[in-house]
């Protein structure tokens, strides 16, 4: 799982990026629940079984081109 978190405007903005088998653990639930009760703006990506931290290389190569 990797998370990044930006606050813009007094507006807290937070992305997860995870798997899908991360997804489904308790602990990782629980995170997000704690996210949402602190009213971040939350945006959940997830990958299936890759590795997620090459897809995000990819979408950035990607917007650079």
């Amino acid at each position: 799982m990797q998370i990044t978190s930006n606050e813009i405007c007094n507006t807290k903005y937070i992305q997860i990026y995870l798997t899908e088998d991360e997804l489904k653990k308790q602990e990782i639930k629980e995170i997000i629940d704690k996210y949402k009760k602190e009213k971040y703006s939350l945006a959940i990506f997830t990958t299936g079984k890759e590795n997620y931290p090459e897809i995000l290389k990819k979408i950035i190569a990607n917007r650079l081109n």
